[in-house]
């Protein structure tokens, strides 16, 4: 999981690229990049490990051009190293590109050996550089061929920037498994991993890149669509497998993925949740930020009210992608307090979006007991993770740790774990049946579910492979 941008317009745009980046923080906090392209083939670059404002805090003062693509990692393939911060740089015919991927590829063991021994030099330890390699030995005439060869041949998902001279490409696999969506403001087009960055840098909204579409930008110019592969847009559909968490946690609450608004889908996974996990108290207290709108959904459909009883600390990131478990401890202790007048000898019903670890469940329901909750019931609106993913999340590194999968999906030996009177997971009918009502183009079987279910739609006999090494 990733956060990736890219501009053009008939001005400079690094501070757009910083706004871009910020408001897509919470897709990654370990590294971030940018590059602009300055004319006379040349670039100007900014990487650093850290989050937006720290490494940005000179660049608009120091860097400039009038298009460019920015970064913001959260590391799955390739380790949290300073080789690996993207954008990453390629040479096509000599000359100089940058890459900002979000997604994983698989099954590229075999390939970056091949490059090698064709004399590549890898530069980082990313499965997008993989992508970069294929382009450097690519007999296309033009980058934009170029790319769409090397993308017909990068197997897994991908929603990806390109930036070549003066001119950025977007481009999502034909699963459509990761976002991409397109904005404008002014003179400036530009691509962004969520929808609210257009509300951000005070643009509009176009739409969304398609499953298995190329979009090829250049200042004053018309918006460029191509079809990747040889499947037309129709066909793509037939294929789209957007990932289900992003629905559930990734994305921002006000953003728009697959037509539908984030918010609203997740207060329809919270109302299932009533329906499917019913339980008498005296109030609901969401898990902030991201248990909030499912935990609004809850208690709108049971008449229980709703009570802001745990406060987050807001200058604190997302724990779940903290590296270490004493760094994500250290953040939970700082990021959650508890009122206690709120929940002093009530009834507790706590939702939160996902339970992965456990730890945070755990540390929150102890606080509530010493704060003077009676009861405490645990309700969340997704269903158990008992499978590592393969596509953009780093749960493949740690298929141990997830609680539905140590647990061998025993739900009553979870919640002994975390120490709840009760506990409900949303059933995965539950929230494809919510996404599905509140978006638009898919059907049931149009899900990435892989987490949830262990059924891989790409690559599923190297996954397989991969599985059984864990």
């Amino acid at each position: 999981m990733c956060g990736i941008f890219g501009i053009v317009s008939d001005e400079d745009v690094i501070e757009r690229v910083r706004i871009g980046l910020w408001a897509q923080q919470h897709r990654g906090q370990e590294s971030t990049g940018a590059v602009v392209y300055q004319g006379e083939e040349k670039y100007a670059e900014r990487r650093k490990m850290g989050m937006v404002d720290f490494v940005f805090y000179d660049a608009p003062v120091r860097m400039y051009g009038k298009s460019g693509i920015g970064h913001v990692r959260y590391s799955t393939t390739g380790s949290s190293t300073p080789d690996n911060i993207q954008p990453i740089r390629g040479l096509f015919r000599d000359l100089a590109f940058y890459l900002a991927h979000n997604g994983n590829l698989v099954g590229i063991e075999s390939l970056r050996l091949g490059f090698k021994v064709w004399g590549y030099q890898f530069s980082t330890t990313t499965d997008t550089e993989i992508i970069a390699a294929t382009i450097h030995f690519s007999s296309q005439r033009t980058f934009e061929g170029a790319l769409a060869e090397a993308l017909r041949q990068a197997h897994g998902t991908y929603a990806l920037v390109a930036l070549y001279k003066d001119m950025v490409i977007g481009a999502r696999d034909r699963t459509g498994n990761r976002p991409l969506v397109i904005g404008k403001r002014g003179a400036a087009t530009f691509f962004a991993s969520e929808s609210a960055v257009c509300d951000v840098l005070g643009g509009t909204f176009v739409r969304e890149v398609m499953p298995g579409e190329m979009v090829i930008l250049r200042a004053r110019e018309e918006i460029i669509s191509r079809q990747i592969g040889s499947e037309s847009r129709d066909e793509c559909a037939k294929f789209q497998k957007p990932c289900l968490f992003e629905f559930v946690y990734f994305s921002r609450p006000d953003s728009i993925l697959n037509g539908g608004r984030i918010q609203h889908v997740r207060e329809l996974m919270g109302r299932n949740l009533w329906r499917e996990g019913p339980v008498d108290a005296d109030i609901v207290v969401p898990v902030p930020d991201s248990g909030t709108d499912s935990a609004i959904g809850f208690s709108r459909a049971s008449g229980i009210p709703l009570e802001m009883a745990v406060f987050r600390y807001h200058y604190v990131g997302r724990t779940f992608i903290e590296k270490t478990d004493a760094q994500r401890d250290e953040a939970m202790n700082i990021k959650f307090n508890m009122i206690p007048e709120k929940v002093r000898n009530r009834r507790v019903i706590l939702v939160d979006d996902s339970i992965v670890r456990a730890r945070t469940a755990k540390k929150i329901i102890k606080k509530l007991r010493d704060a003077g909750a009676r009861e405490v019931s645990m309700r969340i609106s997704s269903p158990p993770i008992g499978y590592p993913c393969w596509y953009g999340i780093n749960t493949n590194e740690i298929p141990h740790e997830l609680a539905a999968r140590r647990h061998g999906g025993d739900i009553e030996r979870i919640r002994e774990e975390i120490g709840a009177d009760s506990l409900a997971y949303l059933s995965l009918m539950g929230l494809k049946q919510a996404v599905l009502e509140g978006t638009q183009g898919l059907g049931m079987n149009n899900f990435c579910d892989a987490c949830f279910s262990g059924n891989y739609h790409i690559g599923g006999t190297v996954i397989a492979e991969l599985n059984e090494r864990l």
